[in-house]
């Protein structure tokens, strides 16, 4: 019981954690193109993201999260050489969702934490992990995020949100890092902002993908 409550102390506190974040650069407009008649895009640091179902609302600054049990929206965007990606909730695939900014200091520590995890050898087989740059901001630190992500060794897919954040908004982000676990059923199971140790992440992804 006492393993039980701590699992359960940590996942609370994953949940309502925010870490305030700026958003994209208010003095620009949204540039983000519609795909070409073929389907295509070109390279970019934005693309257009193509939102299927509900979004979720905004995670709360306290208090449960009324996502939790919801089917999550699909994702169908690309990364940032044009290539299509997307995120399909219910295809019998978990899929941990994680919004980044390149400007943001939470970000930039959590990013190596999570390549630290991954060599531990702990991350479940089948859990899908897709990064979203999003927030692009031209005048901020560490742009062009296409560039970013490669030089903090980033391993997973990479999926450029669209310059009024689509993607971000779909997820009611709230912060950065803002992280969504997604299970294999398409049901929200988690949702939270801020940084996490790799211990954190286990006894989430794990409270997670058995709930």
């Amino acid at each position: 019981m006492i393993i039980g409550g701590v699992v359960l102390a940590i996942v609370i506190a994953f949940v309502i954690a925010i870490v305030a974040g700026g958003s994209k650069d208010s003095g620009s407009s949204d540039t983000t193109k519609a795909p070409s008649s073929d389907g295509s895009v070109s390279a970019g640091e934005n693309q257009p993201v193509e939102v299927v179902g509900e979004a979720l609302e905004a995670l709360p600054e306290s208090g449960g999260d009324s996502t939790i049990g919801l089917t999550a929206p699909t994702l169908n965007g690309y990364a940032f050489d044009g290539s299509n990606l997307s995120v399909t909730p219910g295809d019998g695939n978990p899929y941990m969702l994680v919004f980044l900014a390149h400007w943001c200091a939470h970000c930039n520590r959590e990013i190596p934490r999570l390549i630290e995890w991954q060599a531990t050898g702990a991350i479940p087989a089948d859990l899908q992990i897709i990064g979203v740059s999003t927030g692009v901001a031209n005048d901020r630190p560490n742009y062009p995020p296409s560039q970013w992500v490669v030089e903090k060794g980033w391993p997973w897919p990479v999926m450029a949100d669209s310059e009024a954040m689509d993607a971000a908004r779909a997820y009611g982000i709230s912060g950065y890092p803002f992280f969504a676990i997604v299970g294999a059923d398409g049901k929200v199971k988690v949702r939270g902002s801020g940084e996490l140790e790799i211990d954190q992440l286990n006894q989430i992804v794990d409270f997670a993908l058995s709930s």
